[in-house]
């Protein structure tokens, strides 16, 4: 099991949970890039609380593959 634990970045302490937010944005971009050039975000009622939906899936399943253990 890793251990998520404070990453020390230029003498500034990291939490692993923002590295993942980090991580979980660029991937939400990518994929909110993909769903345009498909044309699904034409049948999403509210594009923001989408969006935003899809940011914290992300984010959930990045901190959640980081603690599954023999990973």
């Amino acid at each position: 099991m890793i251990a998520l634990q404070a990453v020390d970045l230029l003498g500034v302490y990291v939490e692993p949970a923002v590295i993942c937010l980090l991580a979980a944005l660029a991937a939400t971009a990518g994929l909110q890039w993909a769903l345009n050039r498909i044309g699904i975000n034409r049948f999403v009622y509210n594009r923001a609380l989408f969006d935003l939906a899809i940011l914290i899936a992300t984010t959930s399943l990045l901190v959640l593959l980081l603690r599954i253990p023999g990973r």
